[in-house]
Protein backbone atom coordinates (compact mmCIF):
# COMPACT_ATOMS: atom_id res chain seq x y z
CA UNK A 1 0.00 0.00 0.00
CA UNK A 2 0.78 3.40 -0.58
CA UNK A 3 1.85 5.35 2.09
CA UNK A 4 1.01 9.04 0.77
CA UNK A 5 -2.56 7.79 0.08
CA UNK A 6 -2.88 6.87 3.39
CA UNK A 7 -5.35 8.94 5.44
CA UNK A 8 -4.92 10.32 9.12
CA UNK A 9 -7.62 9.72 11.77
CA UNK A 10 -10.01 11.78 11.20
CA UNK A 11 -11.22 13.59 14.33
CA UNK A 12 -12.91 16.99 14.34
CA UNK A 13 -15.86 17.74 17.06
CA UNK A 14 -19.34 17.98 15.02
CA UNK A 15 -19.70 21.22 16.75
CA UNK A 16 -16.89 22.74 15.66
CA UNK A 17 -17.79 25.72 12.56
CA UNK A 18 -14.55 24.17 10.30
CA UNK A 19 -15.72 20.60 10.81
CA UNK A 20 -17.87 20.20 7.37
CA UNK A 21 -14.73 21.40 5.87
CA UNK A 22 -12.42 19.28 7.22
CA UNK A 23 -14.89 16.51 6.83
CA UNK A 24 -15.03 17.12 2.92
CA UNK A 25 -11.47 17.33 2.33
CA UNK A 26 -11.01 13.94 4.39
CA UNK A 27 -12.98 12.23 3.03
CA UNK A 28 -11.55 12.62 -0.55
CA UNK A 29 -8.55 11.54 0.94
CA UNK A 30 -10.25 8.45 2.27
CA UNK A 31 -12.01 7.65 -0.92
CA UNK A 32 -8.74 7.82 -2.52
CA UNK A 33 -7.31 5.59 -0.60
CA UNK A 34 -10.13 3.29 -1.13
CA UNK A 35 -9.66 3.06 -4.60
CA UNK A 36 -6.22 1.73 -4.05
CA UNK A 37 -7.41 -0.80 -2.38
CA UNK A 38 -8.07 -4.31 -3.83
CA UNK A 39 -11.80 -3.94 -4.59
CA UNK A 40 -12.95 -7.68 -4.39
CA UNK A 41 -14.58 -7.96 -1.40
CA UNK A 42 -13.83 -4.91 0.60
CA UNK A 43 -16.47 -3.60 3.18
CA UNK A 44 -16.00 0.20 3.53
CA UNK A 45 -17.73 0.73 6.24
CA UNK A 46 -15.31 -1.64 8.39
CA UNK A 47 -12.22 0.36 6.69
CA UNK A 48 -13.90 3.53 7.50
CA UNK A 49 -14.16 2.70 10.93
CA UNK A 50 -10.61 1.70 11.02
CA UNK A 51 -9.79 5.65 10.39
CA UNK A 52 -12.27 8.03 12.22
CA UNK A 53 -11.76 8.73 16.21
CA UNK A 54 -13.94 7.60 18.58
CA UNK A 55 -16.04 10.25 18.76
CA UNK A 56 -16.75 10.73 15.08
CA UNK A 57 -17.39 6.88 15.71
CA UNK A 58 -20.52 7.70 17.70
CA UNK A 59 -22.29 9.55 14.92
CA UNK A 60 -21.56 6.97 12.13
CA UNK A 61 -21.24 2.99 14.08
CA UNK A 62 -24.60 2.07 13.44
CA UNK A 63 -24.94 2.92 9.48
CA UNK A 64 -25.51 -0.07 7.77
CA UNK A 65 -23.75 1.19 4.48
CA UNK A 66 -21.19 2.89 3.31
CA UNK A 67 -22.97 5.52 1.37
CA UNK A 68 -25.49 5.95 4.86
CA UNK A 69 -22.05 6.51 7.28
CA UNK A 70 -20.19 9.56 4.94
CA UNK A 71 -23.97 11.46 5.01
CA UNK A 72 -24.40 11.47 8.94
Amino acid sequence: MDEVLKPERFDASPNSAESAKQWRHWLITFENFLAALPQGELNKVRVLINYVSPDVYELIGEAETYEEAIIR
